[in-house]
C-alpha cells in the first residue's frame, strides 16, 4: 500500500512539530517545511529515530518562488501529495490605532497570502489525483474577537472562510478542505519570541492593556496540548466527509455558541431595519 505523503508548514514548533510526530507515527511520509530545516531534522531524529527516513526537512520562506518550489520538490521526489496542513503563522496583538500597517502586510503574508499560495500550489497536483486533504490552522479568533486581537482576527477570518468556499470549489475533485480552529493551546504563540506587538502606543486603550495582561498569564496555561490537536488533524484526515469548519477545544465551542446567540439577538432586535433595503415590488 502506498504511503500517504503529507506536508507540514511551520514544522519546527508547536503544533506543526507535533502533527510531524504524529504523521510519522500513522505511518505517513512526511515534509516538514522550516527556515531552519537542519534543526527540525535533528528534533526529529532526536524523537523518532525509527521513523526518520519518512521525514524530509525542506526549506521555505513565505514567497511564491519558495513555496512553487518547494511542492515541485515534493511532486518529484514522491509523486504526489495527499495532505497539506497549512500551519505556519503568527499573532500580532495590540491597540488597532498603533499599528503599523508594513507589520500588518508582513502578518497577512504569512497567515493569510502564503497560506493561501501555499494552497494554490498543491492543488493541480490533487485535481491530477482527485483526492487530497486541506487542513488550515484557522483560530477561535477567526469567528470571535476582542480587544487587541483587530490584526490576527482579521487574518484567521480570511483562512476560515476562504476555507469554507475553496471547500466548496473543489469538491467535485474529492479535495477536502478543513479550517481548525482551536481555543487556547499551549505553545510559545504568547512568548515574546513568537508575538509581535505595535513598537509604539499613542493612544489609552486600557481595555487592551487588561486583554494582553490576561492573556500573558494564560500563556502556556491553555488548556489546549498541541499534541491532542495533531491527533485532531490525523483524525480529520481521516473522515470521509470532514467540515469545512471545526472548533477544537471546550472553549471554542462555548465561545462560539454564545457568538451565535449574541448574532441571533442582533438579528431580532433590529429586523425592521435590515429588512427595509428590501423592495417590496420585488
Amino acid at each position: 500500500m502506498t504511503k500517504e505523503v503529507v506536508i507540514v508548514t511551520g514544522a519546527s514548533k508547536g503544533i506543526g512539530f507535533e502533527t510531524v510526530l504524529a504523521a510519522l507515527n500513522n505511518d505517513m511520509i512526511v515534509v516538514g517545511t522550516s527556515r531552519t530545516p537542519e534543526k527540525l531534522a535533528a528534533k526529529v531524529q532526536e524523537k523518532l529515530p525509527a521513523k526518520v527516513d519518512n521525514f524530509t526537512a525542506m526549506k521555505m520562506d513565505f514567497n511564491e518562488e519558495s513555496i512553487k518550489q518547494v511542492v515541485s520538490e515534493v511532486i518529484a521526489k514522491f509523486g504526489r501529495i495527499d495532505v497539506l496542513v497549512n500551519n505556519a503563522g503568527y499573532a500580532i496583538l495590540g491597540a488597532f490605532e498603533d499599528m503599523d500597517m508594513a507589520e500588518v502586510r508582513t502578518n497577512f503574508d504569512v497567515n493569510v497570502f502564503g497560506l493561501m499560495s501555499m494552497t494554490q500550489a498543491v492543488l493541480p497536483q490533487m485535481r491530477k489525483q482527485k483526492s487530497g486533504r486541506i487542513i488550515n490552522l484557522s483560530s477561535i479568533s477567526g469567528s470571535v474577537t476582542g480587544p487587541s486581537q483587530s490584526i490576527y482576527s482579521a487574518s484567521k477570518a480570511a483562512v476560515t472562510l476562504m476555507s469554507e468556499a475553496l471547500a466548496q470549489e473543489v469538491a467535485p475533485y474529492n479535495i477536502k478542505v478543513t479550517a481548525l480552529c482551536p481555543w487556547g493551546v499551549r505553545t510559545d504563540f504568547l512568548d515574546e519570541s513568537s508575538l509581535k506587538k505595535p513598537a509604539t502606543q499613542g493612544g489609552d486603550y486600557k481595555v487592551v492593556d487588561q486583554t494582553l495582561a490576561g492573556l500573558a498569564r494564560l500563556n502556556h496555561n491553555q488548556n489546549g496540548d498541541p499534541a491532542l490537536v495533531a491527533q485532531a488533524i490525523m483524525k480529520v484526515v481521516d473522515m470521509p466527509n470532514p467540515p469545512a469548519r471545526l472548533y477544537l477545544g471546550a472553549g471554542a465551542l462555548m465561545a462560539v455558541q454564545s457568538k451565535i446567540e449574541e448574532i441571533v439577538q442582533v438579528a431580532n432586535e433590529n429586523l425592521e431595519l435590515s429588512q427595509s433595503i428590501d423592495n417590496p415590488a420585488n
